[in-house]
């Protein structure tokens, strides 16, 4: 069995599809927290973490390093009240 994709994993997590993620701005702010959170970030390539944040964020996004996953995605891991 293949194993699930990023985005993929995120949308099941949210019971919604993939498209809903970056069309409902509600999802998308958490899908995007939700990649800040996720542990294991080496688990996924990073090119596939650009293609993530790129199709969510609708423009091209580069990552050097998992490290700089984790900077690009902390303000999206913050709760507005």
């Amino acid at each position: 069995m293949k194993e699930m994709g990023l985005l993929d994993r995120i949308a099941a997590q949210h019971h919604t599809f993939i498209s809903n993620l970056r069309l409902l701005p509600d999802l998308k702010w958490a899908a995007l927290g939700d990649l800040y959170h996720l542990e294991n970030k080496e688990q996924y390539p990073l090119k596939e973490w650009e293609e993530a944040a790129s199709y969510l964020l609708g423009c091209e996004v580069r990552f050097e390093n998992y490290e700089a996953i984790g900077k690009s995605l902390k303000p999206f891991s913050l709760e507005v009240r």
